[in-house]
């Protein structure tokens, strides 16, 4: 069974009319505080197990407008049709009606409660309400003292004992008889539910082992890709630590000598453009030179063929002129050749301070010439990339190899695969046990009303006595402690028994069941801190942390109190679903966790949907994720 819808209008501080859609799987209500989580929750717990109590109804009765409180819930029955339940708390009236496929209404079914509320009860298995609420409705207010000793329920008045008429011998006779063959069948009901919840039980084992194969595959496969990377990055395995820093004093230093260098180059670029202005003299070449050389000649043949006595001293001052004209054209030569060589030599210093720069840099990036040459890069910057993807690389193959240790431990592939193999045996001849009775699990809820009303009916020492609620009040049977002593049970045990007896699963196959779940559901939410809990015999359930030590459970914080009872009750109902796949409904008990463990929590109930059907309410929008079926309570 599912529920489809809920509608309400003038519920206690609800005015307008609100109405919620579900889905069959997990599903998010997310409400502010004081938005009427609570009020939903209780108009649920009302509509599924309808009453015509006033302490029931009037609770619920709004206080804006008292003369019109009404809810409706839709639910989908285990066979597939739909029912619909509406209910008037101010008026004490009640309506049932169910889904006709053909005119696409919903039929009248029951207008009263004597039939609604069998009814109803039916479509629950017949589990009372209070049972119900102790296993499928999950509100804080109601574990705040769990996983200790439950609080004590108010007293109730005692019911007066009465003896029905005994029967006739053959009617007695047949009662007998038939008896006998109800029991029998609800023995063999009984057995083949319990060949099924174990073939179940074990299907879910294997679905574990299953997910963990996958696991160990998917993190081999992310194993190996790193492994891959790790190889074209080799050349990184020897590099120094400080590597990053050592690029970085490089990249500086590579700077300051580009911006050196580059001085020098225009230095020595506008050198030997001013080299171009000045080309090497020759003297023989210089004009000044050759005009003198021209006048000392011209001096000697005017001295030897031309000149007279007279005219003789003009020869000396033809030499001289001559010798200044030449000594002045080896001075200016001289000095424009001198300037040329120091422009030169400044161009070669220049050159060499270049050369040294150079050098000096190769020399000081010898470490990371080094590396570049070993990782196969050309540059600092290729360098420090593929640094980089290394050591992320490695962290990546560390963070897999934790990860693979804090889930399988010491485990290996083949024994999870010998695990695996075993379980599929184990499954295999589950299967042919439960098929071998499956034609005897039939409905047990009819089946147990009919031994209630021949035991009710029987006569003799044997026969039980039944209440009469409107009799004086009179002592309770010898057995009613016994009956009782399951709601003052300390611990987790409460709801232990609870859980077998209305699923029909014994006590010896549900513990481990719920133990392992909620060991799962532990270690998910604390994200390994806590990996086994069980749920103690007595008192206060028994926490393993990471190293396997035993923890003082008094000594917890009231949230991993709670967080340790919700992996519990978690557990327990992903252990029932196989025999009752019945609501999950949660009233905001996340609200003590921390952010990180609200979210791991939550993960943990989607898991819980694909089973059977979760709702949870909760003040916290963030907890929404993408394909989550989500509604707002306004």
């Amino acid at each position: 069974m599912f529920l489809v819808e809920l509608v309400m209008q003038g519920i206690r501080g609800f005015r307008e009319l609100a109405r919620l859609r579900f889905q069959s799987g997990f599903n998010l209500v997310v409400a502010g505080n004081e938005a009427g989580k609570t009020t939903a929750v209780d108009s649920m717990r009302r509509l599924l197990f309808p009453g015509n109590q006033a302490e029931l109804l009037e609770a619920l009765v709004s206080r804006h407008s008292p003369e019109a409180s009404r809810a409706a819930l839709v639910l989908c029955a285990d066979d597939g049709a739909y029912y619909r339940i509406i209910q008037d708390f101010s008026k004490r009236a009640v309506n049932l009606s169910a889904y006709n496929t053909a005119s696409k209404e919903f039929s009248l079914l029951h207008k009263d409660w004597d039939n609604a509320a069998p009814f109803m009860a039916g479509l629950t298995t017949g589990i009372s309400e209070e049972d119900y609420m102790r296993i499928f409705f999950y509100q804080r207010e109601r574990h705040a003292a769990r996983p200790g000793v439950a609080a004590p329920s108010g007293a109730a008045p005692r019911a007066a004992l009465s003896k029905p008429a005994p029967s006739s011998g053959g009617k007695a006779e047949a009662d007998r008889t038939r008896l006998a063959e109800l029991r029998e069948t609800l023995r063999k009901a009984e057995d083949a539910a319990d060949a099924e919840y174990r073939c179940q039980s074990a299907k879910l084992a294997l679905e574990e082992l299953g997910r963990k194969l996958d696991s160990f595959d998917e993190l081999e496969q992310k194993k190996a890709g790193i492994e891959s990377t790790l190889d074209s990055l080799k050349g990184c395995d020897g590099m120094p630590e400080n590597l990053s820093e050592l690029i970085d004093d490089q990249e500086r230093r590579q700077g300051k000598q580009l911006a050196e260098a580059d001085e020098c180059n225009g230095r020595i670029e506008g050198l030997k453009t001013q080299l171009a202005e000045m080309p090497a003299r020759n003297l023989v070449t210089d004009k000044l030179f050759i005009l003198g050389a021209a006048v000392g000649a011209l001096s000697i043949l005017a001295g030897v063929f031309v000149l007279t006595a007279e005219l003789a001293y003009v020869f000396p001052i033809g030499l001289l002129l001559s010798l200044v004209l030449m000594a002045g054209a080896w001075y200016s030569n001289s000095r424009k050749n001198l300037q040329r060589k120091n422009v030169l030599k400044e161009v070669g210093d220049l050159e060499k301070e270049l050369a040294e720069l150079e050098k000096q840099f190769q020399r000081e990036g010898a470490t990371i010439t080094d590396c570049m040459r070993s990782a196969g890069v050309s540059s600092p910057g290729e360098l420090k990339e593929k640094a980089d993807n290394y050591r992320y690389s490695l962290s990546l193959r560390d963070d897999i190899e934790e990860q693979r240790q804090r889930i399988f431990g010491d485990l290996t592939l083949e024994i999870i695969q010998q695990q695996y193999q075993c379980r599929q045996l184990e499954v295999m001849e589950l299967e042919k046990a439960a098929q071998a009775v499956a034609r005897h699990n039939v409905d047990t809820y009819s089946i147990r009303q009919d031994i209630e009303r021949i035991d009710s009916e029987a006569t003799g020492v044997s026969a039980e006595l039944s209440w009469d609620f409107s009799a004086e009040a009179q002592e309770p049977p010898a057995d009613f402690a016994d009956s009782v002593a399951g709601g003052g049970r300390s611990g987790f045990r409460a709801e232990l028994g609870i859980a077998s007896r209305v699923g029909g699963i014994e006590l010896e196959t549900l513990v481990p069941a719920v133990e392992a779940a909620a060991q799962r559901n532990l270690a998910a939410v604390t994200g390994g801190k806590y990996v086994r809990i069980e749920a103690g015999q007595e008192g206060d359930p028994v926490v393993h942390a990471q190293d396997d030590s035993v923890v003082n459970y008094a000594e917890l914080s009231h949230g991993t109190k709670s967080l340790i009872y919700f992996c519990l009750r978690t557990g327990l109902a992903e252990a029932l679903a196989g025999k009752r796949r019945l609501p999950f409904i949660l009233d905001d008990p996340l609200a003590d966790f921390d952010p990180m463990r609200q979210k791991a929590a939550c993960q943990v109930l989607r898991a819980l949907g694909t089973k059977t059907q979760v709702i949870l309410f909760t003040s916290n929008p963030a907890l929404k994720a993408e394909g989550d079926a989500v509604a707002e309570l306004k």
